[in-house]
């Protein structure tokens, strides 16, 4: 499992992140009210310049804001922006100017700080745009500062992707998702006879769903959408390592962090193969005694991972998620733990918010009717935030949106769409694919931006549930 020395080095880098964003925006607070030759200010800028030697980075350290979400070097932080450091203010006002985030140097000097924050803390919304902002910030001549505008700080939206690109990258998430599907069954049907997982294998795909979801991940989350295949298990070990790592990428984890978070998250489920088969496939509701077996999963994972391995960094995180994705944060769930109730591993709170999304929105092992996905993630939301980590829930909603991958909705146009793609600039308008009006399903089914001028009109009314129509996701999904 996760050492106690990892579990040290984790939480005092991130806490290192979060005084670093709070020495920063108290600095340029206190710009504001403080003459340039106060003792106080000099404090601040000196308390500053502590946080950034604390980072553990070589190069430039970078502070910046995106969709009120808050990075240092392109790792996201859980940082309260409302409290002391007042950030939520001040960032308001940088987008009002176009400003997104800044690069600081790590030899920097005290006054070239006070320089940087006396002029930002100076400059008034709307009063300048990005552009003659750094021409002014550029006439200062401090090349140990870069101000980053709103463009560069947010990266390409998913519009900009030409039809082209847009099926090369589907197609080839399509090869990568039926590939770790092959690693999961392999592995399932080894550990039935106790075998060894092909550990070189699965991180080579883990590794090919990072460098995809990296690129664009929308065509890994569109194929999630998928809930009737043949066998669910092993598409849904699959989509729970595809909605972690994509989590992952959102949280700002390294490549090696994330690789150990994809082998986890395939693997999370590999007790259920110690399990009886007419157990998993059983078409009815579970009644108590089923419960009882059903609840053994986690331990029999942990035990079938450590038996079946040797023991490295990649074991010991798949081991420990596997025994407990299913403990909530308020420590009900099962296993029971009645001693050393420790908080769980940030890989396990990760899988067990995407598990239970999956889960519910199949509607095969735990539920036996599939609920929508929009439904899913408002009950999870409220009706069950006491079992989730709220912060790690919120990324998630974000990733899947207001209407998550497939989602049938009836639009105001009277046509019938799938929600394939979240649009982050506008959630309530996702990318849809148009499979049907009132005449039918469409030969060639229309694949648009709800949020554009020319489909201002194709507002979504509400969800639909697509078995009622007969009509198939998987097909639609799959059909180009």
């Amino acid at each position: 499992m996760t050492s106690a020395v990892d579990t040290s080095v984790r939480h005092s880098t991130v806490n290192r992140e979060e005084k670093l964003l709070t020495t920063f925006f108290v600095l340029y607070k206190t710009a504001r009210i403080l003459e340039d030759n106060n003792a106080a200010l000099h404090n601040q800028v000196n308390a500053f310049l502590d946080a950034m030697h604390m980072i553990p980075e070589d190069g430039d350290i970078t502070i910046k804001a995106v969709r009120d979400r808050y990075f240092v070097n392109n790792r996201l932080v859980r940082f309260d922006d409302r409290g002391q450091s007042g950030a939520a203010g001040v960032v308001a006002e940088w987008h009002q100017l176009g400003v997104g985030g800044v690069t600081f140097a790590t030899d920097i000097s005290n006054a070239d700080i006070r320089s940087f924050v006396r002029f930002m803390a100076s400059e008034k919304p709307n009063a300048s745009n990005i552009d003659a902002l750094i021409s002014q910030f550029k006439s200062l001549g401090l090349p140990s500062v870069t101000l980053l505008s709103l463009n560069e700080v947010a990266g390409p939206e998913q519009s900009t992707l030409s039809e082209e690109d847009r099926k090369r990258f589907r197609q080839m998430a399509r090869t990568t998702f039926f590939q770790a599907m092959n690693v999961v069954q392999e592995a399932v049907i080894g550990a039935t006879y106790d075998k060894e997982i092909n550990i070189g294998k699965t991180k080579r795909v883990v590794q090919s769903l990072i460098d995809h979801i990296t690129q664009d991940e929308s065509s890994l989350i569109e194929l999630t959408s998928i809930k009737n295949f043949d066998d669910y298990t092993f598409a849904h070990s699959t989509n729970v390592c595809i909605y972690s790592l994509t989590l992952g990428v959102r949280l700002g984890l390294d490549r090696a962090r994330l690789s150990q978070l994809g082998f986890t998250a395939l693997f999370h489920d590999i007790g259920k193969v110690k399990l009886p088969t007419d157990l998993i496939r059983k078409p009815d509701a579970f009644d108590e005694n089923d419960w009882i077996q059903m609840q053994r999963h986690p331990l029999m994972g942990a035990k079938t991972i450590l038996r079946n391995q040797k023991l490295d960094p990649h074991t010991a995180r798949a081991a420990r998620g596997a025994f407990e994705h299913h403990i909530n944060s308020d420590f009900t769930g099962y296993p029971s733990l009645r001693h050393n109730k420790r908080p769980t591993n940030l890989f396990s709170r990760i899988i067990s918010v995407v598990d239970t999304f999956d889960a519910l929105t199949a509607g095969r092992v735990y539920h036996k009717k599939a609920i929508p996905p929009d439904v899913v993630i408002s009950k999870m939301r409220y009706q069950m935030k006491a079992k989730f980590d709220p912060f790690l829930l919120k990324i998630f909603n974000e990733i899947v949106g207001v209407y998550p991958a497939g989602t049938m909705v009836l639009l105001a146009t009277e046509e019938i769409g799938l929600v394939l793609t979240n649009n982050e600039s506008n959630m309530a308008r996702p990318y849809v694919k148009i499979v049907g009006n009132r005449d039918g399903l469409l030969a060639e089914p229309i694949w648009c931006d709800l949020s554009t001028a020319e489909n201002v009109d194709r507002k979504i009314l509400r969800g639909i549930d697509p078995a009622r129509y007969g009509l198939d996701i998987k097909a639609f999904v799959l059909a180009d």
